[in-house]
């Protein structure tokens, strides 16, 4: 086979397998939204309880997810991702068996720890695969290809519930995550060279893994990035995996199947967004703006969904879909930190920002249970007050994330190479700002 067909074929069958776990990933994610009735009615837990359980997946994710970009960074995408995946499954199984609050906990807590790899070794080799002219568009892509998983964990999911139970579905999962994790190992490289799949792309020792972990950290034009990230889409996660149902079913009195519709087209919405604001930018040759009027939007779609006159229909469809929309901005976020460090750190850098985005969401999605449960005082599922009262939480988060985006470096499409030896703070790319 000569040589340019053969690196087209590992290319793209290792980012078709690669591909799928990360969208095995949003299913998990956001599969709580559409079985949050039948979870708690199964296993007895009121809206905080509700929120704790399916935030395990995003605290676990967070704290995992600086080590798993270490552990990437030593050890090579293909390793890393079949062994996360192999947990991943091992989680689904756990959460398809549960029955009683403890045990259910267990599931989240395993898909967050085995998919905190997932997201790093699929950027990570995206930037080893593919030309960095295009990483913005390949990045938009994979975010779109991804939210397939989303869109599943939706209404598909939500009219599977009358033909079988959470149960099962979970424990397809499992099985469906046991299948990837196989395909992994079969079909990606490391690199595009000889012997890629089995050597590693360098290894360091736990000195020089805390000192690229501090050499990110003082990247400075990292963090109004990462603030702007968690403005948008640690809000959105948080909100569509597992409150964006109950607001409609509670407040609106909207079956399960009718509110799931709302979340899978914001999901819809998100995912078809990350892949042309990627191409967009790439061609504009910017970063900043497109972070910009994201952040605005997200700022904007918040407060309207808190404090706007609106009701189920196309007035609260379009917010549903604004707030999907701005969370696209992802896509332009890693993008950029992609360009802003050397690229033996970037999988790192690309994990402290996701960090954020899942500390956030893990702070939000019990926050927002605990004003609900606070500011309702009846018998019964909690009203629209309640949930309009808790939105505060994502309007205060977007305000942030704003801030951070005005902040925000541009990089004009170019990747700032650096040596690693040099601080920050010296280099002279760093001063390109607005």
């Amino acid at each position: 086979m000569p040589t340019d067909r053969r690196f087209h074929l590992l290319r793209w069958s290792g980012y078709a397998a690669l591909t799928a776990c990360f969208l095995s990933g949003f299913f998990y994610r956001f599969a709580p939204a559409t079985f949050a009735q039948s979870l708690s009615t199964a296993l007895g837990t009121s809206a905080a309880q509700l929120g704790v359980l399916a935030a395990w997946h995003f605290w676990v994710y967070t704290a995992a997810q600086i080590p798993a970009g270490l552990v990437v960074d030593r050890w090579g995408t293909r390793l890393s991702v079949a062994a996360g995946s192999l947990v991943t499954a091992i989680g689904a199984g756990a959460q398809a068996t549960a029955h009683n609050l403890v045990q259910a906990s267990l599931g989240p807590l395993l898909t967050g720890l085995g998919l905190s790899v997932v997201f790093v070794g699929v950027m990570k080799n995206n930037a080893v695969w593919f030309s960095a002219r295009h990483y913005g568009a390949i990045t938009g892509l994979t975010m779109l290809l991804a939210n397939i998983g989303s869109v599943l964990a939706g209404s598909p999911s939500a009219l599977l519930l009358h033909h079988m139970s959470w149960r099962t579905i979970f424990g397809a999962a499992a099985a469906l995550s046991f299948l990837l994790a196989v395909a992994v190992l079969l079909f990606v490289r490391n690199r595009p060279d000889a012997h890629a799949a089995e050597t590693p792309p360098h290894r360091t020792s736990t000195n020089g893994a805390w000192h690229s972990i501090r050499q990110v950290l003082g990247y400075r034009e990292l963090w109004p990035v990462f603030w702007c990230t968690i403005g948008t889409n640690g809000t959105f996660y948080a909100f569509s995996g597992l409150w964006g149902v109950p607001v409609l079913t509670d407040g609106f009195h909207l079956s399960n199947a009718h509110a799931a519709l709302y979340t899978t087209l914001a999901l819809a919405a998100y995912g078809i967004g990350s892949f042309l604001i990627g191409v967009v930018s790439d061609r504009l040759g910017r970063r900043k703006p497109l972070l910009l009027a994201s952040s605005g939007a997200a700022v904007a779609g918040w407060l309207l969904l808190g404090f706007a006159p609106w009701r189920p229909g196309w007035s609260g469809l379009a917010l549903y879909l604004l707030v999907g929309l701005a969370a696209a901005q992802v896509t332009v976020s890693f993008t950029t930190l992609k360009e802003l460090v050397p690229r033996a750190t970037s999988a790192t850098a690309l994990a402290v920002a996701n960090t954020g985005v899942f500390a956030a969401s893990a702070v939000i999605q019990p926050l927002f249970g605990w004003i609900v449960d606070l500011t309702h005082h009846t018998a019964g599922p909690a009203d629209l007050h309640s949930y309009r009262m808790a939105l505060l939480v994502p309007v205060a988060f977007s305000v942030v994330g704003l801030l951070g985006a005005l902040r925000a470096t541009e990089t004009w499409c170019r990747n700032v190479e650096a040596d690693s030896t040099t601080a920050p703070a010296t280099r002279p790319a760093d001063s390109t700002t607005g």
